[in-house]
């Protein structure tokens, strides 16, 4: 089958894009040709993919991909609208992937996020080409213009003109008038009615994509997949002997040869929570905090460790999927103190299925993921103050979590076999292929 998958980061850079690369590797895996299609990142790093030949590989229209757009910085009244009538409807997008299409002749094309940097008129071209679509809903954005659902310290679900008076799109008034038309206009159009099915990450994705009026007949929910890096032990003991190779994934936390970190790995973005993580930091100065990740809060969070003088943490940055693995197995805990509707956040599976325990935010579709106190902690979201929110009361439980699974070796251990055993079974893979192909199959035959 050749399947084109399109999303608008072509390169590792969030949750949706992780994904996007662990489900084309499946589908080489199976002998599928494979294309990539999105905008162009000249300077981003780029996932290791197989060149397209024989049974299987991948294509990359590196001379048809759309340039990247700034929306974060003012270039002029001009530039300004022109970027404005790109979210709507980019025909600069739509030519380039008209040639794509023409060059590849997909069976089906299989979206991910496009909004504002590729807009909906690529699917007019798929319709116009009679190509399938099926789409995968890693956000918000489908129901509202503020794609996170989080706005100010807290859960915010405004829209139209409410959504503008509080400034719920990055606390501009202008941002917040530019998504809530582009969402209206794309409403009014039906820029989505092409989309032949909707693949939710999770159950709660789903209830919230019906409960703000999408119809849920199109709307399937399959488990994203997830598999431990092989050959990842534990550090041995002995001082500088480091990762073991050709083992069995770590399971559990138990102490030993350098397990003396928590680990949080992800987007350094405020809905993360990790201004949060730094106030949980501050009261337990006797743990050390890694945080790996990269994002627009990263010079911020820089000059918050220096300025708090937080000698517990430390910065790594970005770092490379191999490596953060080997993080990810040398840690006694992962953190996920998520203040957003998390979808189904790779933060948590691919701990689990390190045998990790994890202590996260009970919201979302990270309910969907752990059962409390059995394969990891859920813990109500860290608010910020006022006081009166009960921000301070939620951080000490947070303190007190971490103090107490941090000292319990075997609580640590069995929480990580069963979140791996669960995880491994739930997330399996080779499920998840059969999942998209019949998905696939079915949206072509219809």
């Amino acid at each position: 089958m050749r399947i084109l998958q399109v999303h608008k980061y072509l390169y590792p850079r969030d949750g949706a894009s992780t994904y996007l690369f662990a489900l084309v590797d499946l589908l080489v895996k199976h002998g599928h040709e494979v294309g990539l299609w999105g905008t162009s990142e000249s300077n981003a790093p780029q996932p290791p993919l197989k060149l397209r030949g024989g049974a299987g590989g991948v294509m990359r229209f590196n001379d048809l991909l759309v340039e990247p757009l700034n929306f974060d910085r003012r270039e002029g009244i001009v530039k300004d609208l022109k970027k404005f009538g790109h979210m709507i409807w980019s025909y600069d997008a739509a030519r380039k992937f008209e040639q794509a299409l023409t060059e590849f002749k997909p069976d089906i094309i299989h979206i991910h996020n496009i909004y504002h940097h590729i807009s909906p008129s690529i699917l007019a071209v798929a319709k116009k080409h009679h190509v399938p679509v099926v789409a995968t809903v890693h956000d918000y954005h489908l129901i509202n213009p503020n794609y996170t659902l989080y706005d100010h310290g807290a859960i915010c679900e405004r829209d139209g003109l409410r959504a503008i008076f509080h400034k719920c799109i990055k606390n501009s008034y202008l941002a917040s008038v530019a998504d809530v038309i582009e969402t209206k206009i794309h409403r009014a159009i039906g820029a989505y009615k092409n989309v032949a099915r909707f693949i939710a990450p999770a159950e709660f994705v789903k209830n919230k994509l019906v409960e703000k009026g999408m119809g849920g007949r199109k709307i399937e929910v399959v488990p994203l997949p997830v598999t431990p890096s092989p050959g990842l032990r534990p550090p041995s003991p002995i001082k500088g002997e480091g990762i073991q190779q050709n083992s069995p994934p770590s399971v559990g936390g138990v102490r030993g040869g350098g397990m003396d970190y928590i680990l949080y790995a992800g987007r350094l973005t405020q809905e993360k929570g990790i201004y949060l993580l730094l106030e949980i930091a501050k009261q337990l100065p006797e743990i050390k905090f890694k945080i790996a990740g990269i994002g627009p809060e990263e010079k911020n969070l820089a000059l918050q460790v220096t300025r708090y003088k937080l000698h517990n943490v430390e910065l790594l940055g970005f770092v490379e999927k191999e490596k953060l693995q080997q993080i990810i197995v040398r840690a006694r805990i992962i953190v996920v103190p998520s203040l957003w509707y998390e979808p189904s956040p790779y933060a948590v599976l691919e701990a689990m299925a390190q045998g990790k325990a994890v202590i996260a935010s009970r919201i979302g579709g990270i309910e969907d993921l752990i059962e409390d106190g059995e394969t990891g902690v859920l813990v109500a979201p860290p608010t910020l103050p006022p006081p009166t929110s009960g921000g301070g009361l939620r951080r000490g439980v947070w303190v007190d979590t971490i103090k107490k699974l941090w000292h319990d070796e075997a609580l640590l251990k069995k929480i990580g076999k069963a979140a791996q055993e669960w995880v491994l079974r739930a997330h399996n893979p080779e499920k998840h292929y059969e999942k998209i192909m019949e998905i696939y199959g079915r949206v072509i035959r219809y």
